[in-house]
């Protein structure tokens, strides 16, 4: 039998991955800190080391070599490293940091990457170390980026914000700019599915970079409206402009990278990625579509809660002020009243096109 080293294996997206290359006749091995277990991966082998250092990787697996390893977690520039000679085959996961795209474009793998960010410069030094180690046949390398992930086991759930207001009994939810705001994310079956293509392609995808995200983008909106609908609940969505939306500011929770510790609002511009090539070359297509991963994320949370006030809350940043929402909700509304009142000549919307109900009399010609 082939076997499998998995490091990570019980994040969000580690189980799925198991059970896929189980089905593929892998026997798995799985890597990680050991600070929390998963039952859909107990019955496999563990080692327990922590996989941001070099030291004890070596260690638990000592002189252990494997068909694949799929790295998604860790600090990938050292496992690339240690693992020379221990597999032939890599499959890596790191993350997606882009400049603002012109015209809102969605980025594709080419795509420029925001530098200014310390973090984010060492994102891409790690990929530049990844794939030397392919072209210098060290390995046959892959690299999956991911973006912000949705579903069971997140480590700081965005979806929490909205769940939590509707459990509270709350029933209007705050965003910025309309909500209109477009993120590419991947529900993490699918995100999985996109690690397995890979495994299933290791000539076509050899040396290759690719983007995962579903193929279906809603909006901010959309999403807390679709929570909500999952929930059995309907709730009114209060609009703010960015410098007046504190309230809404969680949404901008892991988006922008670059933005994190910085005063002000997070931006609220699109943020997409072109999954085109993944799609093209190895056939990748979403297993789970969006009404039912947003409907399969709410029954997760609303099984396995997070603790009000806890870590795993403070991740998100969402102070469920709800006291302080009302009282930014009544001041929106005293200036939406106060603008009502202000003169002003006004704008009449019609259509370009004329619409006659009788036939004009034909024009003489000279």
């Amino acid at each position: 039998m082939k076997n499998a080293l998995v490091i990570g294996g019980t994040g969000p997206t580690g189980p799925y991955i198991v059970s896929g290359l189980v089905a593929r006749g892998y026997e798995p091995v799985i890597l990680h800190r050991g600070s929390h277990e998963v039952d859909f991966v107990a019955g496999y082998e563990h080692l327990h080391a922590d996989p941001h250092f070099a030291e004890p990787v070596a260690e638990a697996i000592g002189e252990r070599t494997f068909d694949l390893v799929v790295a998604s977690y860790g600090r990938l520039r050292l496992l690339v490293d240690v693992l020379a000679g221990h597999t032939r085959r890599l499959v890596t996961i790191g993350g997606t940091v882009y400049r603002r795209q012109p015209l809102s474009r969605p980025a594709d793998e080419n795509a420029e990457r925001e530098l200014s960010h310390k973090l984010v410069a060492r994102v891409q030094e790690t990929e530049a170390a990844l794939l030397a180690r392919h072209h210098d046949g060290t390995f046959n390398l892959t690299h999956l980026r991911y973006p912000n992930l949705y579903g069971p086991r997140q480590l700081a759930p965005r979806e929490w914000s909205v769940i939590r207001r509707i459990r509270d009994g709350r029933r209007t939810v705050p965003v910025m700019d309309g909500g209109l705001t477009l993120e590419s994310r991947a529900y993490v079956e699918n995100a999985a599915h996109a690690v397995l293509v890979v495994v299933d392609h290791p000539e076509e995808s050899a040396g290759r970079v690719y983007h995962v995200a579903d193929e279906v983008t809603p909006t901010d909106a959309e999403r807390a409206l679709a929570i909500a609908t999952a929930m059995g609940a309907e709730i009114e969505l209060v609009d703010y402009p960015p410098a007046a939306g504190r309230p809404a500011y969680f949404w901008g929770g892991g988006r922008n990278l670059e933005a994190m510790g910085r005063p002000g609002p997070p931006p609220t511009h699109h943020k997409l990625l072109d999954t085109s090539r993944i799609r093209a070359e190895l056939g990748f297509t979403d297993v789970v579509p969006f009404e039912d991963a947003i409907a399969r994320t709410v029954e997760w949370y609303l099984e396995h809660p997070l603790e009000p006030g806890g870590d795993d809350e403070e991740r998100i940043g969402d102070p469920f002020d709800y006291a302080a929402e009302d009282a930014f909700a009544a001041a929106l509304n005293a200036f939406v009243e106060q603008c009502e009142g202000l003169p002003f000549a006004g704008v009449t919307l019609r259509h370009s096109y004329d619409h006659p109900k009788a036939a004009a009399p034909a024009q003489k010609s000279d």
